[in-house]
Protein backbone atom coordinates (compact mmCIF):
# COMPACT_ATOMS: atom_id res chain seq x y z
CA UNK A 1 0.00 0.00 0.00
CA UNK A 2 1.27 3.81 -1.03
CA UNK A 3 0.17 7.00 0.11
CA UNK A 4 -1.43 9.51 2.80
CA UNK A 5 -4.20 8.31 4.45
CA UNK A 6 -3.45 11.62 6.39
CA UNK A 7 -4.66 13.96 3.59
CA UNK A 8 -8.06 15.05 5.17
CA UNK A 9 -5.32 16.75 7.92
CA UNK A 10 -3.42 18.62 5.08
CA UNK A 11 -7.12 20.00 4.12
CA UNK A 12 -8.15 20.53 7.66
CA UNK A 13 -4.85 22.93 8.41
CA UNK A 14 -5.92 24.36 5.18
CA UNK A 15 -9.18 26.04 6.08
CA UNK A 16 -7.71 27.21 9.54
CA UNK A 17 -6.38 30.19 7.35
CA UNK A 18 -8.47 30.65 4.19
CA UNK A 19 -8.61 34.11 2.93
CA UNK A 20 -11.43 35.14 0.30
CA UNK A 21 -9.92 35.48 -3.38
CA UNK A 22 -10.47 37.61 -6.20
CA UNK A 23 -10.90 36.82 -9.96
CA UNK A 24 -12.24 33.35 -9.69
CA UNK A 25 -14.24 31.58 -12.57
CA UNK A 26 -17.05 30.01 -12.72
CA UNK A 27 -15.52 26.80 -14.07
CA UNK A 28 -12.28 27.22 -11.59
CA UNK A 29 -14.86 27.20 -8.71
CA UNK A 30 -15.99 24.07 -10.18
CA UNK A 31 -12.75 22.32 -10.42
CA UNK A 32 -12.28 23.04 -6.97
CA UNK A 33 -14.88 21.63 -5.64
CA UNK A 34 -14.47 18.78 -7.48
CA UNK A 35 -11.13 18.04 -6.57
CA UNK A 36 -12.09 18.84 -2.79
CA UNK A 37 -14.63 16.65 -2.79
CA UNK A 38 -13.09 13.79 -4.37
CA UNK A 39 -10.20 14.00 -2.05
CA UNK A 40 -9.43 10.23 -1.25
CA UNK A 41 -9.34 10.20 2.85
CA UNK A 42 -8.60 6.82 3.38
CA UNK A 43 -6.94 5.37 0.28
CA UNK A 44 -3.36 6.27 -1.20
CA UNK A 45 -1.35 8.27 -3.54
CA UNK A 46 -2.57 6.29 -6.82
CA UNK A 47 -6.31 7.68 -5.84
CA UNK A 48 -4.98 11.29 -5.34
CA UNK A 49 -3.32 11.05 -8.69
CA UNK A 50 -6.22 9.48 -10.43
CA UNK A 51 -7.98 13.39 -10.17
CA UNK A 52 -4.30 15.41 -9.84
CA UNK A 53 -2.02 14.85 -12.32
CA UNK A 54 1.02 13.72 -10.73
CA UNK A 55 5.23 14.47 -11.73
CA UNK A 56 7.61 11.93 -10.93
CA UNK A 57 11.13 12.72 -8.86
CA UNK A 58 13.08 10.42 -10.02
CA UNK A 59 15.87 9.17 -6.97
CA UNK A 60 18.73 6.74 -7.11
CA UNK A 61 17.54 3.57 -8.92
CA UNK A 62 14.82 1.10 -8.55
CA UNK A 63 17.32 -0.70 -6.21
CA UNK A 64 18.05 2.04 -3.41
CA UNK A 65 20.19 0.76 -0.69
CA UNK A 66 18.69 0.97 3.29
CA UNK A 67 20.59 2.95 5.78
CA UNK A 68 22.82 0.74 7.97
CA UNK A 69 21.55 -0.31 11.31
CA UNK A 70 22.66 -0.16 15.08
CA UNK A 71 22.02 -1.73 17.69
CA UNK A 72 20.50 0.97 20.28
CA UNK A 73 23.07 0.15 23.53
CA UNK A 74 25.56 1.14 20.58
CA UNK A 75 24.20 4.03 19.30
CA UNK A 76 23.82 5.46 22.91
CA UNK A 77 19.96 4.67 22.78
CA UNK A 78 18.26 2.94 25.72
CA UNK A 79 15.74 0.28 25.10
CA UNK A 80 13.38 1.35 27.36
CA UNK A 81 13.31 4.99 25.86
CA UNK A 82 12.81 3.49 22.47
CA UNK A 83 9.90 1.51 23.87
CA UNK A 84 8.42 4.81 24.51
CA UNK A 85 8.81 6.35 21.81
CA UNK A 86 6.33 3.55 20.46
CA UNK A 87 4.00 3.91 22.68
CA UNK A 88 3.84 7.56 22.19
CA UNK A 89 3.89 7.20 18.31
CA UNK A 90 0.72 4.33 18.77
CA UNK A 91 -1.39 6.57 20.58
CA UNK A 92 -0.94 9.15 17.79
CA UNK A 93 -2.06 6.80 15.60
CA UNK A 94 1.12 6.73 13.43
CA UNK A 95 1.43 5.00 10.27
CA UNK A 96 5.76 5.03 10.65
CA UNK A 97 8.42 5.86 12.97
CA UNK A 98 12.52 5.84 12.33
CA UNK A 99 15.18 6.98 14.34
CA UNK A 100 18.86 7.33 13.68
CA UNK A 101 22.00 8.04 15.21
CA UNK A 102 25.27 9.61 13.09
CA UNK A 103 23.42 7.96 9.87
CA UNK A 104 22.45 4.76 10.98
CA UNK A 105 19.19 2.77 11.34
CA UNK A 106 18.18 2.10 15.37
CA UNK A 107 14.55 1.91 15.09
CA UNK A 108 12.30 1.25 12.24
CA UNK A 109 8.44 0.62 12.96
CA UNK A 110 5.17 0.77 10.26
CA UNK A 111 1.64 0.43 11.35
CA UNK A 112 -1.85 0.20 9.51
CA UNK A 113 -0.34 -1.36 6.46
CA UNK A 114 2.05 1.23 5.52
CA UNK A 115 5.98 -0.26 4.59
CA UNK A 116 9.59 0.85 3.82
CA UNK A 117 7.74 1.44 0.22
CA UNK A 118 4.88 3.31 1.14
CA UNK A 119 5.16 6.84 -0.30
CA UNK A 120 3.37 9.51 1.97
CA UNK A 121 2.19 13.39 1.38
CA UNK A 122 3.49 15.06 4.08
CA UNK A 123 1.83 18.61 3.97
CA UNK A 124 4.40 21.10 4.32
CA UNK A 125 7.43 18.76 4.90
CA UNK A 126 8.26 20.11 1.62
CA UNK A 127 8.87 23.92 1.86
CA UNK A 128 12.07 22.43 3.44
CA UNK A 129 13.12 20.25 0.85
CA UNK A 130 11.76 23.65 -1.95
CA UNK A 131 14.62 25.67 0.50
CA UNK A 132 17.10 23.11 -0.07
CA UNK A 133 16.61 23.40 -4.14
CA UNK A 134 16.73 26.69 -3.81
CA UNK A 135 20.32 26.41 -1.86
CA UNK A 136 21.42 24.63 -4.57
CA UNK A 137 20.10 26.68 -7.65
CA UNK A 138 21.79 29.65 -6.13
CA UNK A 139 25.29 27.50 -5.85
CA UNK A 140 24.76 26.84 -9.43
CA UNK A 141 24.17 30.51 -10.07
CA UNK A 142 20.76 30.36 -11.43
CA UNK A 143 19.51 33.14 -9.03
CA UNK A 144 20.43 35.10 -5.77
CA UNK A 145 18.54 34.68 -2.13
CA UNK A 146 18.23 38.71 -2.49
CA UNK A 147 16.84 38.54 -5.78
CA UNK A 148 13.37 40.73 -6.19
CA UNK A 149 11.03 37.78 -6.50
CA UNK A 150 9.50 40.06 -10.14
CA UNK A 151 13.17 39.54 -11.48
CA UNK A 152 11.98 36.04 -12.17
CA UNK A 153 8.01 36.61 -12.61
CA UNK A 154 7.30 38.84 -14.86
CA UNK A 155 3.82 39.62 -14.11
CA UNK A 156 5.30 41.78 -11.19
CA UNK A 157 8.09 43.24 -12.41
CA UNK A 158 6.72 46.30 -12.61
CA UNK A 159 4.53 45.82 -9.70
CA UNK A 160 5.44 46.80 -6.23
CA UNK A 161 4.99 43.37 -5.12
CA UNK A 162 7.85 42.45 -6.87
CA UNK A 163 10.34 43.94 -4.55
CA UNK A 164 9.79 41.29 -2.25
CA UNK A 165 13.09 39.25 -1.78
CA UNK A 166 13.40 35.67 -2.50
CA UNK A 167 15.08 35.32 1.26
CA UNK A 168 12.03 37.51 2.61
CA UNK A 169 9.75 34.45 0.90
CA UNK A 170 11.55 32.08 2.63
CA UNK A 171 11.55 33.48 5.57
CA UNK A 172 7.68 33.87 5.62
CA UNK A 173 7.93 37.96 6.00
CA UNK A 174 6.85 38.99 2.65
CA UNK A 175 3.70 40.97 3.79
CA UNK A 176 1.63 39.82 1.53
CA UNK A 177 -1.69 39.81 2.82
CA UNK A 178 -2.65 36.46 4.82
CA UNK A 179 -6.02 37.75 7.08
CA UNK A 180 -8.54 34.97 9.00
CA UNK A 181 -10.42 32.71 7.69
CA UNK A 182 -14.35 33.85 6.46
CA UNK A 183 -16.68 32.26 9.24
CA UNK A 184 -19.03 29.32 7.70
CA UNK A 185 -18.14 26.17 5.21
CA UNK A 186 -15.62 26.01 3.11
CA UNK A 187 -15.66 28.57 -0.03
CA UNK A 188 -14.16 27.55 -3.24
CA UNK A 189 -12.72 31.30 -3.77
CA UNK A 190 -10.22 31.05 -0.31
CA UNK A 191 -6.61 31.13 -1.34
CA UNK A 192 -5.76 28.43 0.35
CA UNK A 193 -8.50 26.15 -1.32
CA UNK A 194 -7.73 27.65 -4.56
CA UNK A 195 -4.05 26.87 -3.74
CA UNK A 196 -4.45 23.30 -3.78
CA UNK A 197 -7.06 22.45 -5.88
CA UNK A 198 -7.10 25.66 -8.62
CA UNK A 199 -5.98 24.65 -12.07
CA UNK A 200 -3.62 27.36 -12.14
CA UNK A 201 -2.14 28.07 -9.09
CA UNK A 202 0.17 30.23 -9.81
CA UNK A 203 -2.37 32.91 -10.81
CA UNK A 204 -3.84 32.55 -7.69
CA UNK A 205 -0.63 33.30 -5.76
CA UNK A 206 0.18 36.32 -7.85
CA UNK A 207 -3.41 37.79 -6.88
CA UNK A 208 -2.44 37.90 -3.07
CA UNK A 209 -2.12 41.78 -2.23
CA UNK A 210 0.29 43.44 -0.13
CA UNK A 211 -0.60 43.94 3.45
CA UNK A 212 2.70 45.09 4.89
CA UNK A 213 6.18 46.22 4.02
CA UNK A 214 8.01 43.38 2.81
CA UNK A 215 10.30 42.18 5.85
CA UNK A 216 8.34 43.66 8.85
CA UNK A 217 5.75 41.01 9.51
CA UNK A 218 6.20 36.83 10.38
CA UNK A 219 2.90 35.24 9.12
CA UNK A 220 3.30 31.41 8.05
CA UNK A 221 2.24 31.26 4.48
CA UNK A 222 1.76 28.98 1.96
CA UNK A 223 1.44 31.94 -0.72
CA UNK A 224 4.87 32.66 0.17
CA UNK A 225 6.26 29.49 -0.13
CA UNK A 226 4.54 28.90 -4.19
CA UNK A 227 6.18 32.19 -4.97
CA UNK A 228 9.36 30.70 -3.96
CA UNK A 229 9.15 27.85 -5.74
CA UNK A 230 7.09 29.46 -8.89
CA UNK A 231 10.71 31.61 -9.02
CA UNK A 232 12.85 28.96 -8.39
CA UNK A 233 11.15 26.98 -11.18
CA UNK A 234 11.48 30.44 -13.76
CA UNK A 235 15.32 30.49 -12.82
CA UNK A 236 16.03 26.98 -13.24
CA UNK A 237 15.51 26.46 -17.01
CA UNK A 238 14.14 23.19 -16.25
CA UNK A 239 11.31 21.07 -14.47
CA UNK A 240 11.61 21.50 -10.69
CA UNK A 241 10.92 17.80 -10.34
CA UNK A 242 13.66 17.14 -12.79
CA UNK A 243 16.36 19.29 -10.61
CA UNK A 244 15.34 18.17 -7.64
CA UNK A 245 16.16 14.88 -8.68
CA UNK A 246 19.74 15.59 -10.34
CA UNK A 247 20.33 17.73 -7.51
CA UNK A 248 19.25 16.51 -4.57
CA UNK A 249 17.32 13.17 -4.66
CA UNK A 250 19.53 11.02 -6.67
CA UNK A 251 22.90 12.42 -4.73
CA UNK A 252 20.95 11.21 -1.57
CA UNK A 253 20.10 7.80 -2.68
CA UNK A 254 16.78 8.59 -2.11
CA UNK A 255 13.92 6.31 -4.04
CA UNK A 256 11.02 7.31 -6.76
CA UNK A 257 8.91 10.09 -5.27
CA UNK A 258 6.24 12.30 -6.71
CA UNK A 259 4.92 15.82 -6.94
CA UNK A 260 0.99 17.12 -7.10
CA UNK A 261 0.83 19.52 -9.76
CA UNK A 262 -2.39 21.82 -10.49
CA UNK A 263 -2.39 20.36 -14.01
CA UNK A 264 -0.49 18.51 -16.65
CA UNK A 265 2.81 20.28 -17.25
CA UNK A 266 2.02 23.56 -14.78
CA UNK A 267 2.88 24.12 -11.58
CA UNK A 268 3.58 22.25 -8.61
CA UNK A 269 2.92 22.80 -5.13
CA UNK A 270 5.69 23.98 -3.48
CA UNK A 271 4.09 24.42 -0.01
CA UNK A 272 2.93 20.92 -0.05
CA UNK A 273 2.61 17.40 -1.41
CA UNK A 274 5.88 15.86 -2.13
CA UNK A 275 4.85 12.03 -1.84
CA UNK A 276 7.98 10.31 -0.24
CA UNK A 277 8.38 7.28 1.92
CA UNK A 278 9.62 7.55 5.34
CA UNK A 279 13.12 6.91 4.89
CA UNK A 280 13.72 9.30 2.31
CA UNK A 281 12.04 11.81 5.00
CA UNK A 282 15.17 10.14 7.29
CA UNK A 283 17.30 11.04 4.49
CA UNK A 284 16.29 14.62 4.23
CA UNK A 285 17.45 14.88 7.61
CA UNK A 286 20.11 13.53 7.68
CA UNK A 287 21.50 15.98 4.90
CA UNK A 288 20.15 18.78 7.17
CA UNK A 289 22.06 17.42 10.06
CA UNK A 290 25.15 16.67 7.81
CA UNK A 291 25.46 19.99 6.41
CA UNK A 292 24.71 19.51 2.82
CA UNK A 293 27.13 16.76 2.87
CA UNK A 294 26.33 13.03 1.48
CA UNK A 295 28.91 9.99 2.23
CA UNK A 296 32.18 12.25 1.66
CA UNK A 297 30.29 14.76 -0.72
CA UNK A 298 28.67 18.29 -0.31
CA UNK A 299 26.16 18.16 -2.52
CA UNK A 300 24.79 21.87 -0.98
CA UNK A 301 27.24 24.39 0.66
CA UNK A 302 27.20 24.35 4.22
CA UNK A 303 26.54 27.73 4.40
CA UNK A 304 22.94 27.67 3.18
CA UNK A 305 22.00 24.89 5.60
CA UNK A 306 23.35 26.91 8.13
CA UNK A 307 21.25 30.01 6.44
CA UNK A 308 18.31 27.92 6.94
CA UNK A 309 18.70 26.71 10.33
CA UNK A 310 19.54 30.50 11.86
CA UNK A 311 17.00 32.48 13.56
CA UNK A 312 15.01 34.59 10.76
CA UNK A 313 14.62 38.59 11.62
CA UNK A 314 10.85 38.65 12.48
CA UNK A 315 10.47 34.99 14.60
CA UNK A 316 13.54 33.47 16.07
CA UNK A 317 11.64 29.95 16.08
CA UNK A 318 11.90 29.70 12.22
CA UNK A 319 14.72 30.07 10.46
CA UNK A 320 14.43 29.94 5.89
CA UNK A 321 11.33 27.15 5.78
CA UNK A 322 12.92 25.25 8.85
CA UNK A 323 11.67 25.61 12.12
CA UNK A 324 13.58 25.93 15.42
CA UNK A 325 12.93 24.64 19.02
CA UNK A 326 15.01 27.42 20.48
CA UNK A 327 14.50 29.79 22.34
CA UNK A 328 11.34 27.81 24.29
CA UNK A 329 7.96 28.62 22.40
CA UNK A 330 5.40 26.92 25.01
CA UNK A 331 2.57 27.73 22.49
CA UNK A 332 3.90 27.84 18.84
CA UNK A 333 1.86 29.94 16.35
CA UNK A 334 1.67 30.20 12.70
CA UNK A 335 0.47 33.83 12.77
CA UNK A 336 -1.53 36.02 14.19
CA UNK A 337 -4.57 35.27 11.84
CA UNK A 338 -4.25 31.58 12.03
CA UNK A 339 -6.02 30.29 14.75
CA UNK A 340 -4.08 26.87 15.35
CA UNK A 341 -1.11 26.07 17.44
CA UNK A 342 1.43 23.65 18.51
CA UNK A 343 2.23 23.10 21.96
CA UNK A 344 5.82 22.22 22.99
CA UNK A 345 5.44 22.49 27.07
CA UNK A 346 8.49 21.17 27.95
CA UNK A 347 12.00 22.95 26.81
CA UNK A 348 13.49 21.03 24.18
CA UNK A 349 16.49 19.03 25.94
CA UNK A 350 19.01 19.99 23.23
CA UNK A 351 19.73 23.57 21.96
CA UNK A 352 20.15 22.74 18.60
CA UNK A 353 16.40 21.11 17.32
CA UNK A 354 15.10 21.59 13.48
CA UNK A 355 12.24 20.19 12.15
CA UNK A 356 10.05 20.07 9.47
CA UNK A 357 6.36 20.54 10.68
CA UNK A 358 3.59 19.19 7.93
CA UNK A 359 0.18 19.04 8.96
CA UNK A 360 -0.96 17.37 12.25
CA UNK A 361 1.93 15.72 13.56
CA UNK A 362 4.07 14.95 10.61
CA UNK A 363 7.74 15.96 11.59
CA UNK A 364 11.62 15.39 10.61
CA UNK A 365 13.41 16.04 13.97
CA UNK A 366 17.01 16.45 13.10
CA UNK A 367 19.57 17.43 16.72
CA UNK A 368 22.87 17.43 15.47
CA UNK A 369 24.38 17.80 18.70
CA UNK A 370 23.00 13.77 19.33
CA UNK A 371 23.82 12.87 15.74
CA UNK A 372 19.82 11.88 16.00
CA UNK A 373 17.14 12.23 13.54
CA UNK A 374 13.74 11.03 13.97
CA UNK A 375 10.92 10.61 11.96
CA UNK A 376 7.20 10.16 12.79
CA UNK A 377 4.46 9.97 9.77
CA UNK A 378 0.84 9.28 10.64
CA UNK A 379 -2.85 10.60 10.84
CA UNK A 380 -3.49 13.73 11.98
CA UNK A 381 -2.80 14.14 15.33
CA UNK A 382 -4.77 17.49 17.14
CA UNK A 383 -2.85 17.02 20.04
CA UNK A 384 0.69 16.62 18.83
CA UNK A 385 3.20 17.89 21.49
CA UNK A 386 6.79 19.00 19.75
CA UNK A 387 8.93 18.61 22.81
CA UNK A 388 7.73 15.50 23.76
CA UNK A 389 9.36 12.31 21.46
CA UNK A 390 12.61 14.21 20.83
CA UNK A 391 13.29 14.71 24.51
CA UNK A 392 11.92 10.76 24.77
CA UNK A 393 15.02 10.20 22.90
CA UNK A 394 17.25 12.68 24.18
CA UNK A 395 16.63 11.63 27.61
CA UNK A 396 17.35 7.98 26.47
CA UNK A 397 20.69 8.53 25.69
CA UNK A 398 23.19 6.29 27.93
CA UNK A 399 25.98 8.04 29.56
Amino acid sequence: MTGPRGLHGLVAALLLAAPAGAEQTPGEAAIVMQRMAALPFDRGVEAVEAYQPAETVRGASALVRPLPRIAPARAGLSEAALAEAVALAERHESHALLVAKNGRLVLERYWNGFSRQSRFSTASMHKTVMALAMGAAIADGRLAEGDPVGRHLPEWRDDPRGQVTLAELLEMASGLAFPPAPPGPPRPDSVNLRLMFAPDIRKVALEVPQAAPPGTVFAYSNVDSQLAGEALQAALGMRYADYLSSRIWKPIGAADAALFLDREGGSAHWFCCLQASAMDWLRVGELLRKRGRVRGRQILPAQWVDAMARPSARNPNFGRQLWRGTPHAPVRRYSASIAMTVPAREPFRAEDVLFLDGAGGQRVYVIPSAGLVIVRIGRPAPAWDDSELPNILLAGRLR
